[in-house]
């Protein structure tokens, strides 16, 4: 099973108990640490999204079709942002992790929701490979973004994968301006409303997620889990124990930078969140973005 820390796939020991007809686990991996950085941080993009295909399809060849399409229907096979869809020789999707519905339906009709048949496009693929550029949702959000995809035909099957281009913007600078939207917001809105707001899809800006407590320091605007609205960001941990929360609780009208490892929301690989904190009007206005593990962070 992939490890979170390094997000590649180590022996795993589980125990499992039911109780209340519920069933309980937790393991450990056996595997020995491995600190060193996943080999797709700092990678060509299109490099890497070529060699991710051609071990898809040298899997295919070594193990067969079930096999193949057992893997890389699991997060076993997620490595960052990339993972496989493949269709079969009819152009039938027998692999997506990120959007399982859509197995079993024919790729030529997926169509974006710019109106590109970008489905179209992608089963025009042939042995020598073929790019196609399109909308679709990030594994971090959901949002549909820019993605560059990578399809090549064997066998009469397609296998593809793809890589989301980084935005073009100074992060530090672009992460303050978008919460510094949200204070707007609040002064024209009202809490309320802009609560509404920053709780759904539509606030999303590429990575960037905006999160509000209210005076008491308790969510009420969280938008990828809706579940904390109404629990206190005190609470909140990071994935190295790092007391995460205590520290947002703690922002200024000054504004400070809290860096922490975060898994992203489909792929669960674990990245550095860096987060800017500021407190105005007595709420904690919140948003950050990733980088690979290690990387440097925000010094303004």
């Amino acid at each position: 099973w992939p490890n979170p820390v390094s997000n590649r796939e180590e022996p795993k020991v589980t125990w499992a108990i039911r109780h209340d007809g519920l069933i309980f686990a937790s393991g450990y991996y056996t595997g020995e640490a491995d600190t060193g950085p996943p080999p797709w941080h700092g990678a060509d993009l299109e490099k890497y999204t070529v060699e991710y295909v051609e071990r898809a399809i040298e899997r295919y060849k070594n193990d067969g079709l079930d096999a193949m399409a057992q893997y890389y229907n699991s997060v076993a096979a997620f490595e960052g942002q990339w993972y496989l869809f493949a269709t079969d020789e009819n152009d039938i999707y027998i692999v997506h992790p990120l959007v399982p519905r859509l197995i079993g339906t024919d790729i030529k009709d997926v169509v974006g929701s710019d109106g590109y048949e970008l489905g179209k496009e992608i089963a025009k693929a042939t042995g020598d490979g073929h790019w196609v550029e399109y909308l679709w949702p990030h594994p971090v959000n959901g949002e549909e973004v820019p993605k560059v995809a990578y399809a090549k035909r064997y066998d009469g099957l397609i296998f593809a994968s793809g890589y989301y281009p980084e935005p073009d913007v100074d992060p530090i600078a672009y992460t303050k301006a978008h919460v510094q939207k949200a204070i707007d917001r609040y002064e024209r809105d009202g809490l309320e409303a802009t609560a509404a707001y920053y709780n759904t899809p539509e606030s999303y800006d590429g990575q960037w997620i905006l999160s509000i407590t209210d005076a008491d320091g308790n969510f009420v605007a969280v938008p990828l889990a809706p579940g904390l609205v109404g629990v206190s960001v005190k609470t909140i941990v990071a994935l190295n124990g790092q007391a995460v929360g205590a520290r947002i609780a703690e922002a200024t009208e000054e504004g400070f930078w809290v860096s922490f490892p975060w898994g992203t929301a489909d792929t669960a690989e674990v990245l550095t969140l860096h987060m800017w904190v500021i407190r105005y009007d007595g709420l904690i206005f919140m948003s950050g973005y990733y980088t690979e593990l290690g990387a440097p962070g925000p010094t303004r």
